[in-house]
């Protein structure tokens, strides 16, 4: 019998780092009173608009403000923040075969350099066409777990976040933690 590769899956925001880090990049823009970052967080605090339009119309906003070296940037400062207890929890469940897996509803622009210093696997909310956002947050993390690692082929063995949203996805895991900062 073939053994399967076991993949632990990872929360990003309020489990691997204490805060929200898009949450992080709004603020630092409303800092600098720019105009359209007011203009559609009100929308969104009024609930004039979905959180998913919300991040996908900021998505593209930050995409176009921003080159790669800002978003690299953002993801080492994300790096330093990482909780080495969560670190721990994670490692106790990893071994040389074992693929750790990053998934947040975060957008991937920045997601992606945080995924690759980790040398890990996994992605943030992204764009599959200018015109579909697909916001990685409850069932939709499910679907891109299922397409890329199938459990046919991978063992889901450890799974780790803090939010209520994950609970399905938490699981389809041997082992999961419900982390609570």
């Amino acid at each position: 019998m073939i053994q399967k590769a076991k993949i632990n899956v990872i929360d990003l925001d309020k489990t691997l780092i204490a805060y929200d880090s898009f949450r992080g990049l709004i603020i630092q823009e409303l800092k600098t009173f720019n105009s359209y970052i007011i203009y559609i967080t009100t929308l969104r605090v009024l609930r004039l608009i979905s959180g998913t339009k919300y991040k996908r119309r900021t998505s593209l906003y930050f995409e176009k403000k921003y080159n790669e070296n800002y978003f690299i940037e953002y993801a080492n400062k994300l790096y330093k923040d990482i909780d080495q207890r969560v670190l721990d929890k994670i490692k106790l469940d990893t071994d040389d075969e074992t693929i750790n897996i990053l998934l947040t509803a975060s957008p991937n622009f920045f997601a992606k350099h945080l995924i690759k210093k980790l040398k890990w696997s996994g992605s943030g909310s992204y764009f599959d066409n200018k015109d579909n956002y697909i916001h990685l947050y409850g069932e939709e993390k499910i679907k891109w777990l299922d397409h890329k690692f199938n459990p046919y082929k991978f063992d889901y063995n450890f799974a780790i976040s803090d939010s209520s949203s994950d609970d399905k996805l938490l699981s389809l895991f041997k082992r999961k933690v419900k982390w609570k900062i």
